[in-house]
């Protein structure tokens, strides 16, 4: 078992219930994983730099500045695909972000 197949089937379901818990409670969180591994992913692909990034704001739709900033970091210097961050905010309003 490979560490994406190991965050698949044991990590991500925890995560599941502590961002439902984060979301419901308006508690601010970031999460980083580093689930690449040198012999590729499932399907042979080169997945060394394979990250899951979690990235959540607080119950008024702010993010942490320093989660914010430390996800930057991770981030940086990465070929990732765009990808769209939509936020629920607590009046069920949204607000989505794409990142490009």
């Amino acid at each position: 078992m490979n560490k994406e197949e190991i965050y698949d089937s044991h990590i991500s379901p925890l995560m599941k219930q502590i961002v439902a818990l984060s979301k419901e409670h308006g508690i601010a969180m970031m999460a980083s994983f580093d689930i690449g591994h040198d012999d590729g992913g499932p399907n042979g692909e080169d997945a060394t730099n394979l990250t899951c990034n979690t990235l959540l704001p607080d119950e008024h739709g702010n993010h942490n500045p320093l989660f914010a900033e430390a996800n930057l970091i991770i981030r940086r210097g990465r070929r990732a695909a765009p990808v769209a961050l939509t936020t629920i905010h607590s009046d069920g309003s949204k607000t989505m972000t794409a990142f490009i």
